[in-house]
């Protein structure tokens, strides 16, 4: 039970250094390209979907913690694979409006996060919630530079 515990609280840690890298990248503005009056609302809603994001994950834990070994269900899968994905969108939709660039990573991780989506139905929810963390990890990882896979330009 505290392994489960340590792993939730490990993936929250995760995604709030992603959500703090996201909003110091905003505040400096990093090759903002978007005219200021399209960035505000639209960080706004990305900075929404990023924090439900967060306290879907956080519902995930508390969903493993209830049967840790037991195959998850159709409602852990979506706690546990859906809070990463709504995070990822609102991150994606974030630096797209800052940046005007989609960072390869954080589609790579979607599809990863649908992958896993697909066979959790065969895998306990430890396990699940222990593979989500471990693509969140690797993101991070990424983020922060240990390697890159390489940005999408989208224009207008």
């Amino acid at each position: 039970m505290s392994g489960s515990i340590a792993l939730g609280l490990a993936t929250i840690a995760v995604l709030l250094k992603l959500y703090f890298d996201a909003r110091a990248a905003h505040a400096a503005g990093e090759g903002a390209i978007a005219g200021e009056s399209r960035v505000v609302p639209l960080s706004s809603f990305a900075y929404t979907l990023m924090v439900t994001g967060v306290v879907v994950v956080a519902a995930g834990v508390v969903l493993v913690l209830i049967e840790p070994w037991e195959t998850a269900s159709a409602t852990t899968i979506a706690a546990v694979l859906g809070g990463p994905a709504i995070f990822l969108v609102g991150d994606v939709a974030l630096r797209r409006a800052v940046t005007g660039r989609i960072a390869a990573s954080r589609i790579v991780a979607l599809v990863c996060l649908a992958v896993l989506a697909l066979i959790g139905f065969a895998l306990p929810a430890l396990v699940l919630a222990a593979l989500a963390f471990a693509l969140l990890l690797l993101l991070l990882l990424a983020a922060s530079g240990w390697f890159r896979l390489p940005s999408l330009s989208v224009d207008d």
